[in-house]
């Protein structure tokens, strides 16, 4: 019984963190929604945590991953996996989050009138501009995965102001997730149409990342639930409600 109730308790303190990026994560009306939201909300009921959407903190990505790196009670999502948050980062993490699309979520998009095109991932090194990414987030990740130099990455702080400078021809191309930079877009009055994908990333799985020295115990649990909510069909429910087919 002592021990149910430390870890409990534990369970408890996770700082539950999470940045702008729609459809899965973003703010409206002051208030946390998204498909990831909702599918953390269907997890924490079913073990047991009595927790709201005010309990989720909404940082820049790149504190965000700071914040992570530092606090071991600490989650953030939605995060894709990838080999070097796995392996060198040490991340724990309870997957998958239910996906917009059965392709990728990561891509690299550019103006149609700019007629730049990349037809591999080879391609990339041979590509003499600058790729504008999130500091920190997995479209810079995957770029220098991809065997291009660091310095070659434009970071900025928020997506917001990387679709802006893509629309003002401070980028030629970006990294980053193609129903997030819509969204954005459209938020800030750019038509999506003038832009297209001119690479897309093999698709990896999307989750809430846990520092390295969680509980495993924690893990183990909160995996359990999120199994089951995909099971009883709770998740495929949660990604039509955000997803016009």
């Amino acid at each position: 019984m002592l021990y149910s109730s430390a870890y409990a308790q534990t369970l408890e303190n996770v700082k539950w963190l999470t940045e702008e990026f729609p459809p899965y994560n973003y703010v409206e009306n002051g208030i946390v929604k998204g498909i990831s939201v909702d599918i953390l909300l269907a997890v924490w009921t079913r073990v047991g945590l009595n927790k709201t959407p005010q309990d989720i903190q909404v940082l820049p990505w790149a504190r965000g991953v700071r914040t992570l790196q530092s606090m071991p009670a600490t989650c953030l999502f939605t995060t894709l996996m990838t080999a070097e948050r796995r392996d060198v980062y040490g991340w724990k993490f309870v997957y998958p989050i239910p996906q917009v699309t059965e392709t990728s979520n990561n891509h690299i998009i550019a103006k149609k009138s700019s007629n730049i095109k990349f037809n591999s991932i080879d391609d990339f090194k041979n590509y003499r501009g600058s790729f504008g990414v999130v500091r920190d987030d997995v479209g810079a990740s995957l770029l220098v995965e991809a065997g291009v130099n660091v310095d070659r990455l434009d970071k900025t702080v928020t997506p917001a102001s990387l679709i802006m400078k893509l629309h003002k021809g401070r980028h030629d191309i970006i990294s980053y997730s193609l129903p997030a930079t819509i969204v954005k877009m459209k938020e800030a009055n750019i038509d999506p149409a003038e832009y297209e994908v001119i690479f897309t990333f093999p698709n990896r799985p999307l989750g809430f990342a846990f520092h390295h020295n969680i509980n495993p115990q924690i893990i183990k649990k909160l995996q359990k639930a999120l199994d089951s909510v995909h099971i009883d069909g709770t998740a495929e429910k949660i990604l039509n409600k955000y997803v016009k087919h």
